[in-house]
């Protein structure tokens, strides 16, 4: 009897190993660019918060097959679609059935590099069709960028939510669900000021994207998950 009362309830809750695997492969991919692609990783933080920095680096490499960017890229993927799964399976903002599953977690990671795959691929026709290469290049860029940098401030995130009490990882949701609206903002902010001031568009073409690349996804992505899981 002395033995059972003297047990403390833990504040901390179960988290599958494969989940640490994710976080500690994306602590890895940050760790090995700033070693290995100091100048550039500077670079890159420097043009996420100053526009001369965003348009010099822009300007330098617009590719996204550089092994910078693509690791980058993966680890956006990957701690991104940790984060989604968290806040689906915390019901903080609703409730589902939804397991914190390994199969759940590839799910989501097919949805989110899907969007993205269809995003680029929609918005290179739209450049031929608008004969507007340069401007969609730079909103591709700005996408990546923005989409990178998040990859990275969502990681802290992700662990308080997987392994914090219950409050600190419920306030790190909010916090994460913040940081998403507030890159999506950002990103849709530039594209519309890229397109109203520099008139590489109109009106009619600005809200066709949205709707179909932005707003669309989302929910064909709801109602699939909702299938599948």
């Amino acid at each position: 009897m002395l033995i059972l009362q003297n047990i403390i309830e833990s504040k901390y809750h179960y988290q599958p190993s494969w989940l640490l695997l994710i976080i500690v492969f994306g602590v890895m991919i940050l760790g090995y660019l700033y070693s290995a692609f100091n100048t550039r990783f500077n670079t890159f933080v420097k043009a996420v918060f100053l526009s001369r920095f965003s348009v010099q680096a822009s300007r330098e490499e617009r590719s996204l097959s550089h092994p910078f960017s693509l690791l980058l890229s993966l680890n956006f993927i990957l701690i991104t679609s940790l984060f989604v799964l968290q806040v689906i399976t915390s019901e903080v903002f609703f409730h589902t059935d939804v397991d914190f599953s390994l199969l759940s977690f590839l799910l989501v990671v097919l949805f989110i590099a899907g969007i993205y795959f269809v995003k680029i691929i929609f918005l290179r026709i739209f450049s031929f069709i608008l004969d507007k290469q340069e401007t969609i290049s730079e909103y591709l860029f700005i996408i990546f960028l923005l989409s990178q940098f998040l990859g990275i401030v969502l990681l802290p995130v992700v662990i308080c939510t997987a392994y914090g009490p219950a409050p600190l990882a419920h306030a790190c949701v909010y916090l994460g669900m913040l940081l998403l609206f507030s890159a999506f903002l950002v990103r849709v902010g530039k594209g519309i000021s890229m397109v109203m001031l520099g008139r590489q568009a109109t009106l009619f073409y600005l809200i066709l994207y949205l709707c179909t690349l932005e707003i669309l996804p989302l929910l064909i992505g709801i109602k699939l998950f909702e299938r599948l899981v």
